[in-house]
Formats: C-alpha cells, sequence, structure tokens
C-alpha cells in the first residue's frame, strides 16, 4: 500500500513517494546531520516492499566531526557535582554525551527497518514511530547545547550503543538489548539527570529530561510487548531476559549505577514486580574484569583428612555452616566482582544490604555438585585473579574451568594447589617462623600419645594443637588440675591418628590476641591493617574488631608496650616480614595472608609478645573485619563475631550518616531466616568500649 509522503523542515510541503527503506537508509547512511533528523510523517510513508535485508557490516554514516571511534570511547558519566553544572560548558558537554546516545539510537532503529524487512508490519511501524521521536530527543539536546555555547561534535563521541546493538541477528535481540537494556536503564537517568540539573538551576535542561523519561516509558513498554509475544511461553520475563542477553550484555545495564532504581517508571512500562526486583539486586562487571571468590572455611579440614589417606567428606555441621555462611565473600568482593555460591541468596535479604549501603556483586549460583553451570556466563570471560577463601582442593576444583581465562603472565603461574602450598596451611610453618625468631615459647612435635604425655609432665598447663586446624579447631587445652586419659586423651589420640602428629605448647595468659592482615604481591607482602581478636576459653573465635587506632582504650602499659616493642615486628622489612616473604616466594603464593600473634605476662608478670602463633595463606574473619571497616564511619569502630542462631540476636535497625556509611547499630550479614545454624553479626558504635566484652 501506498501513502503520500509529507517531509517536513526545509522541504515541507513538497509530495512525493518515499519507502520506509528510503527513509531508513537516508538516516542511518547520510554524512549530513541535518538530512538524519529531518522528520517524515510517519502515517505518509510506503512499506509494501521493504526490499532485501542490507549487509551485516554496514556502519553509519556521519559527518567528520562525529564519527565514532573505532574502539571504545567513554560510554558513561561518573555523577557530576552540583557546582559543576552551574558552568555553561560542563552543562553542555554532558548534553553533548545525551544526545550522542539519542543519534545512536536514531541509527540504530534505522537499522532494524533495513536488517529485518520480514518482520511484522506491526512492529515495523511502532520502530518507525519511536524513531521519529528519537530524532526530536536529539534536536532537543543539540539546540540546549547551542544555548550553552557547545556544538555537536566539539567532544569525542563513543560507539559503545552501536556495537552492543547494531550485532543482532532477530528482532528479539533488538528489543531485548535497545529497548529492554538501555532504553530501561534511560528510566534511571534521565529521571536523575533532570533532578540534577534542577538542582543546578537549569530548568530547560531539566524539562527535556523529564520529557524524554515519559517517552522512554513508552518506548520500554513497546519492546516489552513484543519480546513477551516472541519469547518462549513457559518463561517468565526475568528468566527469558537474562537468557536472551548476549555476553558482554547483561541485566547489569538495563539499570542506572545508582542505588535505587526507578520502580515506577518501570511499573508504568508494564514491567512486573517480579522481575523489578530481580533487577534491582542484580550486578555483573560492566567494565572493569572481575575477580571471582569462592567460600572454603574447612581447607585445613580437607588437608588434614589427606594425611591418614581415607579421603575428605564435609560433615554436616561443616556443610551447614558454608550454606549458612558463604555470603560472607560478598563483603570481601567488589561491585564488578563474581561471587560463587551454593545457593541463591534470597532477594529480600540481598535488598536489605543494597539499601544499607553494601555494594553487591555478582552472584553465580553452582550446580548441585558445586561445579560452574556449562551455561554460565563466567566462562567466557576475561578474569583478572581467582581469589577463594583458601587455595585447597575444593576450591580448584571449583575454579579450574576458569584458569584458562586468567592473563596469560598469572596462567603461568606455579600450579595454585600443590605440595609446597599445602606445606603453608600446616603450623609447622608458622612455628618454623617463631624459631627462627627466636621466640621465647617453645613449641614440641609429638607423635605418639606417649610423647605427648610425657611432654604434659613437664608442663603445668598445655594446649595441644593439630597441624591442620582453623578458627580454634583441633586445640585441646589441658589444665593442670586435670588428669591426661578419658576423653581429652581420646580427643588427642584421634587428632595423632588423623594427621600424625601434634604440637604441644604452654598455656599463656594471654593480654590481648591480635592479627596483623597482609596481602602477598610479587613485590612482598603489603600491610593492610591490625585487627583485635577476642577468643573463648578454649581458643575458638569469637569475634575480630577495628577500632579507629589499634591501641584505643587499652591500659598505658599496654599500649605502650605495643607501640614500643611489638608493632614494629610487622611492619616492611622486619625480620618476620622477611621470612615470611622468602617462604611465599619459593612456593609462588600469592593472594591474603594474616599473622596472629598475642601478647602475655611472663611469670614475674612482665608482657611479652608471642610473635607468631600461627601464619595464614587464605581470608581470615579478621580480613573480613577490616574489609568491612571500610564501610563504617571514621571514628566509628566495629566488631564482627559469628554466633549461635539459637543465641537469639537481636538485630537493631543499622545508621548510615549522609555519606552511606555504617555508624551506629547491628545488623546480620546473612540471612537470619534461613541461616539453621550461624549468625554473622556486625556491630557499629562510636565508643568502641561498647564492643569489648567485659571493658
Amino acid at each position: 500500500m501506498l501513502y503520500r509522503a509529507e517531509v517536513e523542515g526545509e522541504i515541507g510541503g513538497r509530495e512525493e513517494l518515499m519507502k520506509v527503506s528510503e527513509f531508513a537508509r537516508r538516516v542511518l547512511l547520510a554524512d549530513s546531520l541535518k538530512e538524519k533528523l529531518e522528520f517524515v510523517d510517519v502515517a505518509a510513508l510506503c512499506d509494501e516492499d521493504p526490499g532485501k535485508a542490507i549487509e551485516a557490516s554496514v556502519e553509519p554514516g556521519r559527518p567528520m566531526e562525529l564519527k565514532m571511534r573505532l574502539k571504545g570511547g567513554e560510554h558513561s558519566l561518573a555523577k557530576p557535582n552540583i557546582s559543576e553544572l552551574s558552568d555553561d560548558e560542563e552543562r553542555g558537554r554532558l548534553l553533548h554525551f545525551f544526545a550522542n546516545h539519542e543519534l545512536l539510537a536514531t541509527e540504530l532503529m534505522a537499522l532494524v527497518l533495513l536488517k529485518f524487512p520480514e518482520a511484522p508490519g506491526e512492529f515495523r511501524c511502532g520502530v518507525l514511530k519511536t524513531l521519529k521521536e528519537e530524532q526530536r530527543h536529539t534536536r532537543w539536546y543539540i539546540e540546549r547545547m547551542k544555548e550553552c555555547g557547545v556544538k555537536f561534535g566539539d567532544f569525542p563521541v563513543s560507539r559503545y550503543f552501536w556495537d552492543m546493538v547494531a550485532t543482532m541477528e532477530t528482532p528479539m535481540d533488538y528489543v531485548t538489548r535497545l529497548s529492554l537494556t538501555f532504553e530501561q536503564a534511560n528510566l534511571d537517568y534521565s529521571l536523575q539527570y533532570a533532578g540534577i540539573m534542577k538542582a543546578a538551576g537549569d530548568n530547560k535542561s531539566a524539562a527535556i529530561l523529564n520529557q524524554i523519561y515519559k517517552d522512554e516509558i513508552r518506548h520500554v513498554n513497546y519492546g516489552l510487548k513484543w519480546f513477551r509475544r516472541w519469547k518462549k511461553a513457559d518463561e517468565d520475563d526475568w528468566t527469558a531476559f537474562k537468557r536472551s542477553l548476549s555476553f558482554p550484555l547483561s541485566p547489569r545495564r538495563a539499570k542506572g549505577s545508582g542505588s535505587r532504581i526507578n520502580r515506577e517508571g518501570r511499573l508504568a512500562a508494564g514491567l512486573d514486580e517480579e522481575f523489578i526486583s530481580e533487577l534491582e539486586v542484580f550486578e555483573r562487571s560492566v567494565g572493569r574484569t572481575p575477580n571471582v571468590f569462592y567460600f572454603c572455611p574447612d581447607a585445613e579440614d580437607a588437608m588434614s583428612a589427606d594425611v591418614d589417606g581415607k579421603g575428605y567428606h564435609r560433615s554436616k555441621i561443616m556443610q551447614g555452616l558454608i550454606q549458612d555462611l558463604e555470603i560472607l565473600s560478598i563483603f570481601l568482593a567488589r561491585r564488578d566482582d563474581v561471587v560463587l555460591m551454593q545457593r541463591q541468596p534470597v532477594r529480600r535479604h540481598l535488598k536489605k544490604l543494597r539499601a544499607t549501603g553494601f555494594e553487591l556483586p555478582e552472584i553465580e549460583v553452582l550446580e548441585g555438585s558445586g561445579g560452574i553451570q556449562g551455561n554460565s556466563f563466567i566462562r567466557e570471560r576475561k578474569i583478572n585473579s581467582l581469589r577463594p577463601w583458601a587455595w585447597c582442593p575444593s576450591s580448584l576444583a571449583a575454579l579450574a574451568p576458569l584458569m584458562g581465562n586468567l592473563p596469560g603472565e598469572k596462567r603461568k603461574m606455579a600450579s595454585f594447589w600443590n605440595e609446597a602450598v599445602r606445606s603453608l596451611f600446616s603450623k609447622t610453618f608458622g612455628i618454623g617462623i617463631a624459631e627462627q625468631l627466636e621466640d621465647s615459647v617453645s613449641s614440641v612435635l609429638c607423635r605418639s600419645i606417649d610423647e605427648v604425655g610425657e611432654e604434659l609432665e613437664r608442663t603445668a598447663q598445655a594446649v595441644v594443637k593439630a597441624p591442620f586446624g582453623a578458627s580454634g579447631r583441633g586445640l585441646t587445652i589441658i589444665k593442670s588440675s586435670e588428669k591426661f586419659d578419658g576423653s581429652i586423651q581420646r580427643q588427642v589420640e584421634r587428632v595423632l591418628e588423623k594427621q600424625g602428629e601434634v604440637f604441644v605448647e604452654p598455656w599463656l595468659e594471654r593480654e590481648l590476641d591480635f592479627s596483623v592482615q597482609y596481602e602477598m604481591e610479587d613485590a612482598g607482602l603489603r600491610k593492610l591493617g591490625l585487627v583485635r581478636l577476642q577468643n573463648d576459653r578454649r581458643g575458638q573465635f569469637r569475634a575480630c574488631i577495628v577500632g579507629t587506632k589499634f591501641c584505643q582504650g587499652m591500659p598505658s602499659e599496654l599500649a605502650r608496650f605495643l607501640m614500643e616493642r611489638a608493632l614494629p615486628v610487622y611492619e616492611k622489612e622486619s625480620q618476620l616480614v622477611r621470612l615470611i616473604e622468602v617462604r611465599l616466594h619459593e612456593v609462588g603464593y600469592r593472594g591474603p595472608v594474616g599473622v596472629d600473634a598475642f601478647v602475655y605476662r611472663d611469670e614475674n608478670g612482665g608482657l611479652c609478645l608471642r610473635q607468631v602463633c600461627e601464619v595464614n595463606p587464605r581470608y581470615t574473619m579478621g580480613r573480613l573485619t577490616l574489609e568491612l571497616s571500610k564501610r563504617v564511619a571514621p571514628g566509628h569502630s566495629v566488631k564482627f563475631e559469628i554466633l549461635k542462631k539459637q543465641a537469639g540476636v537481636e538485630e537493631e535497625v543499622i545508621e548510615v550518616d549522609q555519606r552511606g556509611l555504617l555508624c551506629r547499630g547491628q545488623i546480620c550479614l546473612n540471612d537470619a531466616v534461613k541461616a539453621v545454624n550461624f549468625l554473622a553479626q556486625l556491630t557499629v558504635s562510636k565508643c568502641l568500649d561498647d564492643l569489648i566484652d567485659g571493658a
């Protein structure tokens, strides 16, 4: 069917017949911006004979000053300060950025009309109408830029939208990538920047952005209508949307960069609550190559099982601990990272964390067997580094499919897991360092129950340590009032049977337990910070505390001892640091390192330092607490503890300051409702004494 074509603008009043394909070619290929943006009465175009599909490798025509970069280019903006936008040129630069996006959308819609001539007529008509609105948006921005003293083409332009959408192979690709991804994201950006412009006193630019926001609601609704018509009938919108996007696009691109998404606009566009809630908590890297995290707190348990040759099988308690606490890796990661988990966290809990100010990384749910799913995006992506809680057989098995995605120099490193790396996890490592430092506390190696008994006869109170054990597991305390028999002896016998040896040390009256957290890099150990440790009477982990100053609130004698004699031991170039570095370099280890130590009183009442209690070549709860402290307001302290769920923890609403930093209260970092046995609780206070037991 033929329609009368009334071309507005300079050729208004002239009558001629124009095919949709002719109009689309003009918009896409014209070198003149004027030709690209000339309006045509959509109802007066002919689409009876759309012709053949355009060649796949076509590029849009552009005037020289608007030629797109061959690669990359800036495609995102940092949120500007209101004061910056008081300057006309800065406002013009921002509008220039938006204008290029609108021009790209115009060109991509012309490409759709040329690339899919067999698409339904109703669909093509909708694209045509939307294209006209994108032309209008572009012209609005150009005119407003002129008023700000900026010409379109004064700044370089990105081709990112083009590269992400132009490779579409079906109309479904188009509505998924442009309508439901980039235009959906503009439901956040247009409204956000309208508010910013208004706050800067630019009501004219704010009005343009507000109108574009209203138009984007219709555009998203249009794409959603066809998306629902073409997707699999048995798939919900969210599942189909995730499946339909091709790497490197992901649902992360369908929302703004702020912490809150515009629910109202999405509901007005026809998206349902379930879809919006899923999008709200979804994260995936949009630029930085991600690190991949994996939680395996039972590394030492697995290593101890290797000694007796019986293999390792997780106990129900350990499996429950992992399921309850695996979310802790989220707080080690950044937003662009990936965390591998056995179970998808409940959306309600993720929303709570996000509302509290925590940035959420991408969460990748593993198969039931613990492996990465075969169709996972992460299998296709470049990886910056692999960051398991610890390197051990289970983390190696889980992360093995990603080894080939690491940078070449990292793939060529010595194997992540071998006997030399395994030896770092034995307490032999830390004890050996202590001996080289001539530490006054002796550790005696025993390989039989008789040897343990003989050593205990020479020690009033002692602790028996398994070579492999974490967080106080594998410790047996022998008090002078107890005989070495019965259940205590059987406990030590089980460790000997399983690991072949134990260490016997005198039990000392401790004044302070602490850890020093490092990161082992190519250049050596980089010190990250100090953490107070709280252990129970059996030496098992209870809590970690990070204050504004390490010695804050301590008795003057202890503070002076730490500052003058203890803390210098852990600085760069100290003997202790050099000894640890040498060993880690020998085995090629890179990653987190924690050194546990304590201050105690000798028999004369003087303060002494146990320089190295143990060295942990892995993440620790101390390192986790140090990372959490970065989310705390200056001048405030933080306590992290793991509690039994039956303890009946009362969670306060955590308070944040104007910068979004935690300043008071308690929050469960894992889901208190779904947790079976363990709760990870974070407490923040201005007063450090409020966090210290017995203070």
